[in-house]
């Protein structure tokens, strides 16, 4: 049958569109108007003209704590799950999403659990769907989603700041980059042709250097573009091997002033996380288990797991996690007042705060300290630049002059 896509309005006056599978036009018509949709336009679908871009679309931090908000709000005012899934798919602008709750909402019909239809896909995190199974078991799925925005919602600011704060230096240095390569692709081929046509002699080193790189883009620009292509396919290819994995997290852990602002990064999600799954009644292990997921580090990955199975033997978290030595003492210590009191999840809650204003105030830092090298920088690529122009000029005066 012919596949149609129509555009209607609800009895509320909402837009809703879509495709259908119908004889004809008219059986489309009737459809909607069984669903109390009026139809807008219906045309047939082609789809060669209709490429489905929300296929490539991700489905960001941001639209998760969207949904896990509406959901709550709706489950918790008495709604079913069935219809409150229908009314978040039916508010959520992105349309990878709400393709996926359009499938959960079929599979919900067939008499499956929320939990399972969240699973197949992968786009949802692996700790969002384990709450959910957590939150149905226990008959608290909407104080549980309500925590998991309240989650999610952190670290979409959280690494909203961090970005935010590399913005601007990142802008700079491309602007700077922009003019460099206009200065020596353009200007200076100019200057040094205008001086060759004057009969100045040899030109100097700084001047030959320069020319020697303006030649090189203008000569071998598409080589060199397809050189770092290359490169930048055989980093990535590297970046799937364990090995060099591993090298690169640990790098990112050592390396001088970014590593103690990943080390500070790594110990907010991991103390906000963990404090999220033991507040919420998951188990220890299968709470290590999520955060060696969620952590971003390959190398604190292994070392959770690792304190997981001595867990198992009876070591308590504190002492694991104190011995490897891969968080901070503060940490390790709290975690360690917390198991003795009773109070793990709060007290994680305080320290996933303080270490929050730690990344802030080491991103705030690390700006302030990036803005003057990336300044001083371009001063000696363009000041280098200034140089071999001037050269020739004082070259041809002194000619000039004996």
């Amino acid at each position: 049958m012919p596949l149609y896509e129509y555009e209607a309005k609800t009895m509320q006056g909402t837009v809703v569109k879509g495709k259908l599978e119908a004889v004809d036009e008219n059986t489309v018509i009737t459809n909607l108007r069984s669903k109390n949709y009026y139809p807008m336009y219906i045309r047939p679908y082609k789809e060669a003209f209709n490429i489905e871009l929300s296929n490539y679309k991700k489905v960001s931090v941001k639209d998760i704590a969207i949904f896990c908000r509406q959901f709550a709000f709706t489950t918790s005012s008495g709604i079913s799950i069935l219809r409150a899934i229908k009314i978040v798919k039916e508010q959520s602008e992105n349309l990878k999403l709400k393709k996926i709750l359009d499938e959960v909402f079929n599979d919900l019909q067939k008499g499956k659990d929320f939990s399972e239809a969240l699973r197949r896909h992968k786009e949802m995190p692996d700790m969002l769907v384990n709450m959910v199974e957590v939150g149905e078991v226990s008959g608290t799925l909407d104080r549980i989603m309500e925590r998991m925005a309240d989650y999610y919602d952190k670290e979409y600011k959280f690494s909203k700041k961090v970005s935010q704060a590399m913005t601007y230096p990142m802008v700079v240095s491309v602007f700077a980059i922009i003019v460099v390569i206009v200065l020596v692709v353009k200007v200076l081929p100019t200057f040094t042709g205008m001086l060759s046509s004057l009969g100045v002699g040899e030109l100097p080193l700084p001047t030959r250097i320069v020319m020697g790189i303006s030649n090189a883009i203008r000569n071998q620009g598409l080589v060199i573009l397809a050189a770092l292509a290359f490169l930048v396919l055989l980093i990535r290819i590297a970046l799937r091997n364990d090995e060099v994995i591993q090298f690169v997290d640990r790098l990112k852990l050592n390396i001088f002033i970014f590593g103690k602002l990943n080390k500070r990064i790594v110990t907010a999600r991991f103390a906000r996380t963990f404090g999220t799954l033991i507040a919420s009644g998951v188990s220890l292990i299968q709470s290590i288990e999520i955060c060696a997921n969620v952590v971003g580090n390959r190398i604190i990955a292994d070392a959770l797991r690792s304190s997981r199975d001595e867990i198992k033997k009876g070591t308590s978290l504190g002492e694991t996690l104190e011995v490897r030595n891969i968080f901070p003492m503060m940490l390790t210590q709290m975690i360690k007042i917390g198991e003795e009191s009773g109070t793990l999840d709060s007290i994680l809650e305080k320290t996933a705060e303080f270490y929050d204003n730690e990344v802030d105030t080491a991103t705030a830092q690390l700006a302030t300290l990036i803005e003057p090298l990336i300044i001083i920088v371009l001063a000696v690529v363009v000041g280098f630049i200034v140089l071999s122009i001037i050269l020739p000029i004082f070259s041809m005066y002194s000619a000039m002059g004996s």
